[in-house]
């Protein structure tokens, strides 16, 4: 209770306060001995369990027993993560809309379900979980509070983001609605045959498709008129200029002509365009995904409370392909094992300038699910990564 007097705790940070007595050297015992005691305390009203929303802690509508057994029903889930307790005397103590304080010991995603990612020499302190089977060790930056998320250029900057990617989306299918409807339209038109006399030829191949544009004049109930016929064949096999060729002629617009017989280019295919509607987006979607899901996760990792937490790293390699840089690092997990792990970035390095060899501090606020926020050291600019699973 006196560690919670003036601030709020997360379940992993009484959990650790119940191993560092001494008393307590096992984790499972003291996980089952650190529910037990919030239960009472919380029944008999001494303890306060609440949540981290909207810049502040807000404590539970359930009280007593209610708030006791919901505890206990969480206690190995992952809404436990999200729950922070305090003593009933630090709330009345608080001013209304302030935020009260909390330990900057552990992250709210340290979760206290996971005793199968920390066993045996398990490290006492701080440490960050990077994924959700690997606990690094850490320590605690004098500056641990975490980033403001309301009316921060990281908002802005992952709002425009993810903005310009639904765009991008968006013209695409539009586009390919605007193809579809246009075939459409020039399957069911009306049409009729004609002869005409080409004019010019040009050669529109593009890599291994063949494409050729004629140019042809023609007459239309007297008036003599000129337009451009695009050809999926080799320009070859197609009439040369001053040769006749037999065109045909939408009546609702004269100017509209393809090739009589031949693998008419200027009016998409409905079929194919509509077979592009149901992939391109998604796959579009697939390849910006970051993009698209970067700001909800981001909104969701501060909410949560984490703060900053520094890891010392070794580069262990750069390897640079073409859809990004994918950086393995090195670093000690809860019982001083080297592990390996890889962040991945597409334009700007998270870390920094840094080669193979490098020892790096790394601040940064993880999820436990591969996403991460790094602080880089050099300018201070916060950075979004993504850390592949801990090897």
């Amino acid at each position: 209770m006196a560690a919670a007097a003036d601030r709020w705790l997360s379940a992993s940070d009484l959990v650790a306060l119940a191993r560092g007595s001494g008393l307590l050297s096992d984790h499972r015992q003291a996980r089952e001995f650190t529910l037990d005691a919030i239960k009472e305390l919380v029944s008999e009203g001494s303890l306060v369990p609440g949540a981290f929303g909207t810049g502040q802690y807000l404590p539970w509508t359930l009280t007593g027993s209610d708030a006791a057994r919901k505890v206990e029903s969480e206690w190995n889930t992952s809404a436990m993560s999200r729950t922070w307790f305090t003593a009933k005397a630090n709330l009345t103590s608080s001013e209304l809309g302030n935020l009260p304080l909390r330990t900057p010991r552990h992250s709210a995603r340290e979760t206290i379900e996971a005793p199968s990612a920390v066993r045996g020499s398990e490290a006492t302190g701080p440490w960050v979980q990077l994924t959700k089977s690997t606990r690094l060790q850490a320590t605690i930056p004098p500056d641990s509070a975490p980033p403001t998320w309301k009316g921060s250029w990281l908002r802005r900057r992952l709002w425009l983001k993810r903005a310009a990617a639904v765009v991008v989306i968006a013209l695409v299918s539009a586009w390919l609605g605007w193809a579809i409807i246009a075939g459409i339209k020039h399957t069911l038109a009306s049409y009729t045959k004609n002869d005409g006399t080409v004019t010019a030829q040009t050669d529109t191949s593009a890599r291994r498709v063949s494409s050729c544009q004629l140019d042809v004049d023609y007459t239309v109930n007297g008036h003599q008129l000129h337009s451009v016929a695009k050809v999926n064949a080799k320009c070859n096999t197609l009439p040369g200029p001053g040769f006749r060729t037999t065109i045909d002629v939408d009546t609702a617009d004269p100017h509209d002509i393809w090739i009589d017989g031949a693998n008419d280019a200027n009016h998409p295919d409905p079929v194919t365009m509509g077979i592009f509607l149901l992939i391109l987006p998604t796959a579009i979607a697939l390849v910006l995904r970051n993009e698209l899901g970067d700001y909800g996760g981001i909104r969701k990792l501060l909410a949560s409370g984490a703060q900053w937490r520094q890891v010392e790293v070794t580069v262990a390699r750069k390897t640079a392909a073409r859809n990004g840089v994918t950086i393995r690092l090195e670093a000690k997990d809860h019982a001083g094992n080297r592990r390996s792990f890889y962040i991945f970035y597409r334009f700007s390095s998270p870390i920094g300038p840094a080669s193979k060899g490098d020892k790096v501090t790394l601040k940064l606020i993880a999820d436990g699910k591969r996403l991460a926020l790094i602080q880089r050291q050099d300018n201070g600019r916060i950075c979004v990564a993504r850390i592949s699973r801990a090897i």
